[in-house]
This record gives structure tokens, C-alpha cells and sequence, in this order.
């Protein structure tokens, strides 16, 4: 199984943890497969994830690629951060994501501010642009 596989599939896994996904939710992964070049085949894999569940932790472990870790760190980081909250367990993932990666958690702890801080300057870029 291709790494892209094992990102894409690693997120789908982590999103059905939580239950049925959201339509953003089946959005947020079928965007990951498209950067990825995921093909049918493929991404059928990841739909029967997101339907059925799927180890999160394993799929971890097949991606070694340090681009794809930080790939799939950021998309984790960014899935936490889709309802302007992070909740104890989405603190959780982002720890366990980071561990199994061998990330320092100073370092973490500064991109997770970034990413907040990001995501909301693009929402007040938005809400500028959209009273143009």
C-alpha cells in the first residue's frame, strides 16, 4: 500500500472515530486524496474506511516519508480545528500523531498556534472579501 494510501486512509479512520462523517468531513478527506493523485481504486479504500472504521494507529506506522508525516500532521491539525475548537480528544490525536511521528512537543505546540492563528486570518479575509 502506497503512503498516500496510508495518509488518506489514516484520516478517514481518524474522522469515523467520531461517529458518521460530516459531508465537510467526506470533503475535507476526498480534497487530501485528490492532492495526493489518489486513483479509483484507491479512493474507493478510503471510502470503505470512512463507512466501516479503520485502526488509525496502524496506518500511522506505514508512513514514513517525512513529507507525508507532515502532510498528514497538518491535515490532523486542520480536521481539529474545522470548528474553531479543539476538544481534549482531538488534544489527544494531535499528541499521539506527533509522538508516533517524533515530533517535539515545543515544536508542536508553536505550529498548532500558527495553525489557529492562520485559520483565522483566512476567515477575516473571507468576511473582508465577501463585502467587496
Amino acid at each position: 500500500m502506497s503512503e498516500q494510501l496510508q495518509v488518506c486512509k489514516a484520516l478517514g479512520a481518524l474522522i469515523r472515530q467520531h461517529g458518521e462523517p460530516t459531508e465537510a468531513e467526506v470533503n475535507f478527506v476526498a480534497h487530501a486524496a485528490l492532492e495526493l493523485a489518489l486513483g479509483e481504486a484507491e479512493n474507493a479504500e478510503v471510502r470503505k474506511v470512512m463507512q466501516e472504521g479503520g485502526d488509525y494507529r496502524s496506518y500511522l506506522a506505514g508512513i514514513t516519508s517525512r513529507p507525508l508525516r507532515a502532510y498528514l500532521f497538518r491535515r490532523v491539525v486542520a480536521a481539529t480545528l474545522l470548528d474553531d475548537t479543539i476538544t481534549e480528544t482531538e488534544l489527544a490525536v494531535i499528541d499521539l500523531t506527533a509522538r508516533s511521528f517524533g515530533y517535539e512537543e515545543k515544536v508542536v505546540a508553536e505550529y498548532l498556534a500558527w495553525m489557529k492563528d492562520g485559520i483565522a486570518w483566512e476567515k477575516r479575509g473571507a468576511e473582508l472579501a465577501a463585502r467587496l
